[in-house]
């Protein structure tokens, strides 16, 4: 398992625009991390995907869930937050 996981890290690092990656577990524990991306940070990467997530999903919907795609923008860069139920994503991307 780790040994996929560093060859998912290290494939989704390895575009040019990519400055970074973070995958997070369900709880906010940081299982792998590239470039800028700080291993402290999962915990509110993981957090911003739950809270996407809540803010999407419809009362009459409860055994769907929603797995929102949250993008933070600066001048500089952007970072894509994804959760997909046990992990979360995030890439950091330079400035488009």
């Amino acid at each position: 398992m780790e040994s996929a996981l560093e060859a998912i890290l290290d494939k989704l690092a390895s575009p040019d625009d990519v400055q970074g990656v973070l995958i997070a577990d369900e709880h906010g524990l940081c299982l792998g991390a590239r470039g800028v991306a700080k291993p402290a940070s999962a915990g509110s990467v993981a957090s911003i995907a739950l809270h996407a997530r809540d803010l999407t999903s419809s009362p009459r919907d409860d055994d769907k869930f929603q797995y929102p795609t949250v993008c933070v923008e600066t001048t500089n860069s952007t970072i894509i937050i994804r959760n997909e139920g046990a992990y979360t994503l995030a890439i950091f991307k330079e400035g488009q």
